[in-house]
């Protein structure tokens, strides 16, 4: 009997044990979780470089009548003369530039969407032009009403240049992944838009002196494909089209600048 009860006590502790083996061997000890593979989560980084091309242009208008006098014409109506001034001036600035730089920082989310800060500088090299043309302008007005305007050219310019320069802005933007299946051949596509400040200047070779300037608001929107090189990391290429809006200074004024760009990048998140 004595042996009966030593056998059962040893049977229970070698079941216990081996209940505990089991249990220890399935455990496995909770990890940190990586960033996952493939896809567009927590901090996000790209930078990319490539050629642009540039095209500003700024039209200036400006008239003004600071004097005058009047006189009572033979047949009774009364005329007044202004003396005015009217100048027109263009400033155009066309180049293709190498590099154009682009640097984001921000955040993925739910592999479908990432927001950012954009900042985007280049350098270009081409061809200016700087047009003037200024006029005396007798205005003739009659009753008052307007009657005509006898113009005189008084003095002008139309002269090219070879110019260099620089585009730079800073902006949020986000960019959308769409398609989010790695097996998918469209896997890395993504389209964005960027808002933000920008400026650019072109100086003239010769004397370095300011030739065109404008700043303002853009508008940036590019397309592009990534192809993953790693977990994290991806490359890619896009294009992208910048445009600006600048606030005119004179009611005559007119300006429009883009820039149009090719670029290879490298992107984290």
């Amino acid at each position: 009997m004595k042996m009966i009860k030593q056998f059962i006590s040893i049977f229970a502790f070698a079941a216990v044990a081996m209940t505990h083996a089991d249990v220890a061997e399935k455990y496995v000890a909770p990890t940190k979780q990586n960033h996952p593979s493939h896809e567009h989560r927590g901090f996000y980084f790209s930078t990319s470089a490539g050629i642009s091309y540039l095209s500003s242009e700024a039209n200036s208008y400006n008239f003004s009548c600071p004097s005058g006098t009047g006189r009572t014409r033979a047949d009774g109506r009364y005329e007044y003369l202004q003396y005015c001034g009217e100048n027109n001036r263009l400033d155009n600035f066309d180049a293709f530039g190498f590099p154009l730089f682009d640097i984001r920082f921000g955040g993925a989310i739910g592999n479908l969407v990432a927001v950012y800060t954009s900042f985007n500088i280049g350098l270009f090299n081409g061809d200016g032009r700087l047009r003037k043309q200024d006029y005396d302008v007798k205005r003739f007005i009659v009753d008052d009403v307007w009657d005509r305007d006898d113009k005189t050219l008084v003095g002008g310019m139309d002269q090219k240049y070879d110019v260099y320069g620089f585009y730079v802005s800073l902006g949020l933007g986000f960019t959308v992944y769409p398609f989010r299946d790695p097996a998918s051949p469209l896997n890395g596509f993504y389209a964005g838009i960027i808002g933000g400040i920008d400026a650019s200047l072109a100086r003239l070779d010769a004397y370095a002196d300011d030739f065109c300037g404008l700043m303002g608001i853009f508008t940036r929107y590019e397309i592009g494909k990534d192809w993953w090189v790693s977990d994290t990391w991806s490359v890619g290429v896009g294009f992208s089209l910048t445009k600006s809006v600048y606030e005119n200074v004179n009611e005559g004024d007119d300006s429009d600048h883009y820039v149009i760009g090719l670029f290879f990048r490298l992107t984290r998140g």
